[in-house]
């Protein structure tokens, strides 16, 4: 016998595939956009792209990049608060929690790219593997936590992008260049769901009917490419555009549950653990142009469009999965879930701007400073701490040194990001439930309330010529 809650409660379980599983993008859940030197102008390196991370942004670029190694490395700091507020009546005043604090651990973010053109004169070829800048984030894991029915914790999470490229110069002025990559890894997803059935009459939210579940997806193996092409029509200025194409994730799945400790599931138990995970990710287009009044200074406007619409939903195909014995309640068989996610496109403008200035002895010296803002890709109402995002501007500021076939690269970071405030008329988001729930039972939202975020990188990098 099926039951749709049953089937939304596993459904919910895999929105938090995509909080990592969005690191391919800017928009979204990637924190902000990678690589030391491009962060350091602000993500605005399109038009400009000449060394390996020419591999993200816009892969005509390495035509210029040249042989070499570049070895880089990031340290994202990522912070969350968030205050949840209910209101159980629209007659009673609003009710508030104690606020909860997520951070992500702070490991560093590394890419390894190596380039050479064989001896074909006009082409470079690249491989490498990256790994997003997104934070694995854990919150109170207490057993009436406030955020407990969103998320507990991402420990255990591990993606990265491994790709390879290449690029060919038909004429001085012209490049162009694609890569085929893969996301790859494994993600892990812990949280509580409402376990109340209908048959019995329940406090809501009440610690002990919730049942802590675990998703692990993997392995991820999800496909996807980039093009690019760069035009220089004058020593002045310089053109460039890429498109990054979606990402298709499928991908098999364990889930573990752990029953509720109330007395009704006692000699209850949950059979299987085997899924199905699929949902896509977003495009993007990256436009930019770049001015070169001096020989060693540049400055670059360059725009983004993300197309998370197409993240509309997360399908999950339990298979086998059924939960037996429970008191009066009998079997219940788990079919296949659809779950509304409804994200919207996402646009941001960056601008850069670098200069490289002698030193002496050989050593020179590149300073570079960037800003970008860029809108939210999560509607107001379905914002939660496992789908955060806002509207949000970055601050960044880069240097490098270099001496001969050696760049050693650095980058600071800022995030600003507008607080959000989701109120209690607007939350759409519900504690999952495996039970149908009685006819009079309240159900309230568990979004409503204020989240600000930050977000602060720190990293270093070198590239080495052969």
């Amino acid at each position: 016998m099926k039951i749709g809650r049953l089937r939304s409660h596993f459904g919910a379980l895999a929105l938090g595939v995509v909080t990592l599983s969005g690191e391919a993008r800017g928009g979204g859940f990637y924190l902000t956009d990678r690589g030391v030197r491009p962060l350091g102008r602000g993500g605005a390196f399109i038009a400009g792209a000449d060394d390996l991370h020419a591999t993200w942004y816009n892969p005509a670029g390495l035509v210029e990049a040249g042989r070499g190694v570049l070895l880089d490395a990031s340290l994202v700091l990522f912070g969350n608060t968030y205050t949840r507020t209910l209101q159980v009546d629209p007659t009673m005043p609003t009710v508030g929690y104690r606020s909860v604090d997520g951070a992500g651990a702070p490991l560093p973010v590394p890419t390894v790219v190596v380039s050479h053109n064989f001896g074909l004169r006009d082409f470079m070829f690249a491989a490498g593997v990256m790994a997003p800048y997104a934070a694995i984030t854990t919150y109170d894991q207490r057993p009436d936590a406030p955020q407990r029915y969103s998320l507990f914790s991402l420990d255990g999470s591990l993606l990265s992008v491994l790709g390879a490229w290449v690029a060919w110069r038909p004429s001085p002025a012209v490049a162009v260049g694609g890569g085929f990559m893969l996301l790859s890894g494994s993600f892990v997803s812990r949280l509580a769901l409402s376990a109340c059935p209908a048959t019995i009459t329940c406090a809501p939210e009440d610690p002990d009917w919730d049942s802590i579940a675990q998703l692990r997806v993997g392995p991820i193996l999800a496909p996807t490419g980039n093009l690019g092409v760069k035009v220089i029509p004058h020593r002045l200025i310089a053109l460039g555009a890429s498109v990054q194409f979606p990402i298709q994730v499928r991908a098999p799945a364990t889930l573990g549950v752990r029953l509720p400790g109330a007395s009704f599931y006692d000699g209850a138990s949950v059979v299987g653990q085997d899924a199905q995970v699929a949902f896509d990710l977003a495009p993007v287009v990256r436009v930019g142009v770049e001015f070169r009044p001096l020989p060693r200074t540049r400055v670059e406007l360059a725009g983004v469009w993300e197309g998370w619409s197409v993240h509309d939903e997360i399908a999950l195909m339990p298979q086998g999965i059924r939960i037996e014995n429970a008191r009066g309640v009998g079997t219940y068989e788990v079919g296949p879930v659809s779950l509304a996610r409804g994200f919207q496109d996402t646009l941001s403008v960056r601008l850069g701007a670098e200069t490289e200035t002698d030193l002496g002895r050989d050593w020179s010296l590149m300073a570079r400073a960037g800003a970008a803002y860029e809108t939210s890709a999560t509607p107001l109402g379905y914002t939660s701490v496992l789908t955060m995002d806002s509207d949000k501007f970055v601050g960044s500021l880069g240097a490098s040194f270099r001496r001969g076939r050696l760049r050693m690269d650095l980058v600071f970071a800022h995030m600003f990001a507008s607080s959000v405030e989701v109120s209690t008329a607007n939350a759409r988001l519900y504690p999952t439930a495996p039970f149908r729930a009685g006819p009079g039972s309240p159900r309230y939202p568990i979004n409503a309330g204020r989240y600000d975020l930050s977000v602060e990188v720190f990293g270093m990098g070198m590239q080495y010529s052969f």
